[in-house]
């Protein structure tokens, strides 16, 4: 099992720190980095322990593999809701989500994204202050495919791109590629898939350079632009639509008929 900071051990990432850079790799084989409870819970505590390191300046996330993220396990879920009322394995679910906790993190976070990065993939990404993309990278919020919605992407998003786009993304559940998402806003650079580690590493380095004070006054900052999120509405659209379930269902089923 792999150890992280602290001793701290994990099943779902990797963490280490180097150099003042705490790294934090999603590694979940065998699942394409479907995020689990267990996998979100994981996140969450590993960026509050690299942000309680006092030799820790700067967060960096990536992923083993091609596959930043593909949102929550599908299967978890629809366990959860098969559990029938009062569901409180989904309010936990709500509860273990760490996307508050990177968006309050003192510390600045990056976030390096290759190969498909969507619904809680993206989320974690777009809660971080900086996101770099390789080339071919596919990003988006496929949640209304589902009969769901994305409870974050508006309050992370409203000021970062055109609305309009935001629209399309959020209505459509259509995916981008790197290279729009960057037009768009969405990240701040397009680098080869080869250098995607090392320019993360650079623009760390560069954060790790100035003043931690100035930072975290900095992040205070923007925390007070902050809109709400709208997770509530989220789990109320999950556990009272039945379209939501059944949507899933199919997707599920759908994805293990392509296996081979």
């Amino acid at each position: 099992m792999p150890r992280g900071q602290g001793g701290q051990e994990f099943k779902n990432l990797r963490s280490d720190n180097a150099d003042g850079i705490a790294s934090i790799v999603l590694d979940r084989p065998g699942h394409i980095n479907a995020y689990t409870t267990e996998m979100y819970r994981e996140i969450r505590l590993a960026t509050r322990i690299a942000e309680a390191d006092p030799e820790v300046a700067v967060i960096v996330f990536s992923a083993a593999g091609d596959v930043f993220g593909v949102g929550g396990d599908l299967n978890e879920m629809l366990e959860y809701l098969d559990d029938g009322p009062p569901h409180e394995r989904v309010f936990r679910y709500q509860d273990d989500l760490p996307f508050a906790t990177i968006r309050g993190c003192r510390k600045p976070t990056i976030a390096a994204i290759r190969g498909t990065c969507v619904g809680g993939g993206f989320g974690l990404a777009t809660a971080c202050d900086v996101v770099i993309a390789a080339e071919g990278t596919r990003v988006g919020i496929p949640e209304a495919k589902v009969g769901l919605i994305d409870g974050l992407a508006i309050a992370r998003l409203f000021a970062q791109m055109p609305l309009p786009a935001l629209k399309y993304l959020l209505f459509s559940g259509s995916l981008i590629d790197a290279r729009e998402a960057w037009r768009l806003g969405l990240v701040l650079e397009c680098v080869p898939a080869d250098d995607l580690l090392a320019r993360a590493w650079e623009v760390a380095a560069e954060f790790a350079a100035t003043s931690p004070a100035a930072i975290r006054a900095y992040k205070k900052i923007f925390r007070s632009y902050d809109r709400p999120d709208h997770l509530d509405e989220m789990i109320e659209l999950l556990l009272g639509d039945p379209e939501a379930a059944d949507r899933m269902r199919a997707l599920v089923r759908h994805r293990d008929d392509q296996r081979p």
